[in-house]
């Protein structure tokens, strides 16, 4: 039901973007050129530190997913041609960083970057397309006074604003649905099964004999007479006709004989189901009296004598 709801949101996200009008159409390619930028500049910072080696994939899939004539038709029709060369620098530059990275290691390919001027050439380049906000990219004039700033980044269009809206409504979504799917898992790892199963403990190289009362597959319920530290680690082994799993963990809880344990290593579902079961080995009495056996005396005894 969860996952039939998520996809009816994001199908409609997906209708409302496909919605776009024609202004924010056309700005398609100075976003691209913006996001080159970005890119870029997260790559150098990469090369420089060491730091968000993301950045590295990032810019591999910028362009590799960035078709150059498509990119350079793009450039015609928004009005970018002044930029069309400097682009083109741009991009071979970076993928002659990104080869180098590739063939050497990171300082190399600092170092190349430093011989190619590849910071003046990004900034040159920033200042240039800071020139040609969207708004201006159809204009033939431009002024000198947004040197150096980026307008563009000031102004959000509303479809920008109600798509990022529906993107974080989507999110909290999702957001919900691993958490419910997260706590349904927790709650059916921790759900506890009575065993009531007879058991030899180990415990600090002394044994003794254990009841394990009820089980989950993160912990487990014991009764034993022997006295357990609460941060101790013990060790159960369980009768030959029961599955035959590594039953160690550490002590959680003591009360009286009774203690709680968390397993070192999480159980599957069907042994739990197998170890819950098993019950508690009958004893002879209950079993009845075999032949040759003297018989129990039955007759009860005063507590003072007459």
């Amino acid at each position: 039901m969860w996952g039939m709801g998520l996809f009816a949101l994001l199908f409609i996200t997906g209708l409302f973007l496909g919605a776009e009008p024609l202004a924010a159409r056309e700005c398609r390619v100075f976003n691209k050129l913006m996001t080159l930028t970005l890119a870029s500049e997260d790559m150098l910072g990469y090369l420089r530190t060491g730091r968000n080696s993301r950045a590295v994939q990032e810019l591999e899939r910028f362009l590799s997913n960035t078709s150059k004539t498509e990119l350079q038709r793009g450039m015609q029709r928004e009005n970018l041609r002044e930029l069309s060369k400097a682009t083109n620098n741009l991009i071979a530059q970076q993928r002659s960083l990104l080869r180098v990275l590739s063939i050497k290691d990171r300082r190399t390919a600092e170092r190349t970057s430093v011989k190619l001027f590849a910071r003046e050439t990004l900034a040159a380049y920033r200042r240039e397309l800071a020139r040609m906000p969207c708004q201006n990219a159809h204009k033939k004039g431009t002024t000198d006074g947004n040197l150096g700033a980026l307008p563009a980044l000031g102004q959000i269009s509303s479809t920008t604003a109600a798509a990022g809206s529906l993107g974080l409504v989507a999110l909290g979504a999702l957001c919900f649905i691993l958490f419910e799917r997260r706590m349904t898992t927790l709650k059916r790892r921790r759900k506890r099964h009575t065993c009531n199963l007879d058991c030899h403990l180990l415990y600090a190289e002394e044994e003794a004999e254990a009841t394990l009362l009820d089980i989950s597959q993160e912990g487990a319920k014991i009764k034993s007479d022997l006295i357990c530290a609460v941060g101790g680690m013990i060790l159960l082994n369980l009768p030959k006709d029961a599955p035959q799993v590594d039953l160690s963990g550490q002590i959680q809880w003591c009360n009286a004989n009774y203690f709680g344990i968390q397993f070192k290593d999480r159980l599957p579902r069907d042994v739990v189901k197998t170890l819950a079961g098993f019950r508690r080995a009958t004893s002879p009495a209950k079993r009845g009296i075999a032949r040759g056996d003297t018989p129990p005396d039955l007759e009860p005894q005063s507590a003072v004598s007459g």
